[in-house]
């Protein structure tokens, strides 16, 4: 065990405590221990500023830090910004037992976790476990923190082959390794290996995961299930499961996965977007709103808290308001309005207007206002000039392109979210999921489009007006904005002999569509005509 002034004399840790006793108390018993630079934070604010000055050896905080980020909130923000260096140890310090990840180490999760109470000794012996494991694998730690995850699989079989104290740890971090190398086959060597010594729970998940990577499928499911049983293996393995039935295509089982999980962490940001992502997908829309509303809170304070997660609650409650009955849509749409407005209070407009205005473009196609939409969305894409575009942005605004007739712009933005969600995780699997959804919807509705619109152009030569008005209304409504399907409706409207009163309306539902759409100077020909004839049917 290390405890030698002189080895932590030249090391430098980082407490964090919200309570002025604790950190005085933490500091007394590191400095017994032999640290004598121990730096002090009581927020994770404070925290986040000393790490962007200054490199740490050691950081330990608590996991409840009273108002804003906790302790693990902070582990993110300083992993994500990558102020954590590949050889500094950052344990977790808790009044209640915090649960150890069974899979993940090469996502750099928290070295320790320290339940309070826990005396001078203990606090040493974990800080010496932490700093020599990591010590030991540290070169293993530091291709992964550049990325090079082939030279971390090598680093990994020096310290098999030199270090047998720390071998099962490296073995463990190779083979997750070979998963994200895409070479689960070798991963799953490593697995049944460990577990001919013992029945190691990870070696467990990181086998059933192994075999899912194969191709393996009711192997995997049926492990993953098993180990949804028990409590160390519960939270990964359903997130595994979820990430199984993504990959076969199974909407409403991921759906019922990730609800599970997602009932157990609440807090977890990611997997409460994926319970969002896949409801809409099972065309679970009222689901879906309710939440994107628990992550208002749930990202409060978080790296993820901001303007995209707000107007992410925005983008849910307009994808619910296009179920809902015109009775309802405009109480609907004020809602979304009012929440917008709301917005600026806690974020600068800059930040986010170019994402606003997809938002209130789509609120005005609902409203049937296609020509100021359009305007709108060119407004949105002067704005987004150099600015970035969250994947949930680039959605919306095929979403809209495609409501607005838009189709070019539509298949852009979808072939752009498809170069963002390549990264091999639960989040990018359930957006990679949506984006074929949604891919299969737009086709679907263009195919039917067509159809309804050739019917109706082989009725209207054949003379039969009524049924041609019905093919062509139908295709309207599957593509409200379509002017083309606009002017076939109003000539064969036109051509009626006698005009109904419905069709009158749809006549004038046509006319006002018209009005608002950018015309070419063909179309604009063609409806100057159709509206003589139409005022020669009615008589005004």
């Amino acid at each position: 065990m290390t405890s030698r002034r002189s080895f932590y004399k030249k090391k430098t840790v980082l407490v964090v405590d919200d309570s002025d006793q604790i950190r005085s108390y933490l500091k007394s018993m590191l400095i017994l221990i032999g640290f004598d630079e121990v730096t002090l934070a009581r927020d994770a604010e404070m925290a986040m500023t000393l790490c962007r000055r200054h490199t740490f050896d050691f950081v330990l905080s608590d996991f409840h830090l009273g108002r804003g980020r906790d302790g693990y909130q902070l582990f993110e923000v300083l992993r994500s910004e990558r102020l954590l260096k590949a050889n500094c140890c950052f344990l977790v310090v808790s009044a209640e037992r915090q649960r150890a990840s069974v899979y993940g180490m090469i996502e750099f999760q928290p070295d320790d976790y320290l339940l309070k109470p826990f005396s001078y000794a203990e606090l040493e012996r974990r800080i010496s476990r932490s700093f020599h494991l990591r010590q030991a694998l540290l070169s293993v730690y530091q291709a992964i923190f550049r990325h090079e995850y082939a030279e971390a699989v090598l680093a990994c079989d020096e310290v098999i082959l030199h270090k047998s104290k720390y071998a099962l740890h490296a073995s463990r971090l190779k083979a997750e390794l070979l998963i994200k190398l895409e070479r689960p086959a070798e991963a799953q060597l490593i697995y049944q290996s460990a577990l001919s010594i013992r029945e190691f729970a990870w070696a467990q998940l990181g086998l059933a995961i192994a075999l899912g990577y194969q191709g393996q499928h009711d192997a995997a499911e049926a492990m993953l299930h098993e180990l949804t049983a028990r409590a160390e293996t519960k939270v990964e393995a359903l997130d595994w499961l979820t990430r199984l039935y993504i990959s076969q295509q199974k909407p409403t089982e991921a759906l019922t996965a990730v609800e599970q999980v997602a009932k157990v962490s609440p807090r977890n940001y990611l997997r409460q977007h994926v319970l969002a992502t896949l409801a809409v997908i099972d065309d679970q829309k009222d689901l879906a709103v309710q939440v994107h509303y628990k992550l208002l809170a749930a990202a409060k304070y978080s790296m993820y808290d901001t303007p995209d997660n707000m107007l992410n609650y925005a983008r849910a409650l307009v994808e619910q308001a296009q179920t809902l009955p015109e009775s309802e849509k405009a109480q609907q749409i004020s809602k979304v309005e009012s929440f917008i407005h709301s917005i600026k209070k806690r974020f600068h407009p800059s930040s986010y207007e170019h994402d606003r205005a997809v938002v209130e473009a789509r609120l005005l196609l609902l409203q049937g206002k296609k020509a100021k939409a359009q305007q709108l969305l060119q407004q949105s894409e002067e704005l987004s000039h150099d600015k970035p575009v969250s994947a949930m942005g680039m959605l919306d605004r095929a979403r809209a392109y495609f409501d607005s007739g838009n189709l070019a712009m539509c298949d852009h933005y979808i072939t752009a979210l498809s170069t963002v969600t390549q990264d091999d995780n639960l989040y990018c699997s359930a957006l990679q999921l949506m984006m074929q959804h949604e891919q299969k919807k737009y086709q679907q509705l263009r195919e039917q489009l067509m159809q309804q619109n050739a019917d109706g152009m082989q009725a209207f030569g054949g003379g039969d007006y009524a049924m041609a008005i019905d093919y062509f209304h139908s295709a309207l409504l599957s593509m409200p904005a379509n002017s083309n399907v606009a002017l076939n409706l109003l000539q064969a409207i036109a051509m009626s002999s006698k005009l109904k009163p419905e069709w009158r309306l749809l006549a004038d539902d046509c006319k006002d569509l018209l009005n608002q759409a950018p015309l070419s100077l063909e179309q604009q020909k063609r409806f100057a005509l159709l509206q003589q004839q139409l005022q020669r049917l009615t008589g005004n």
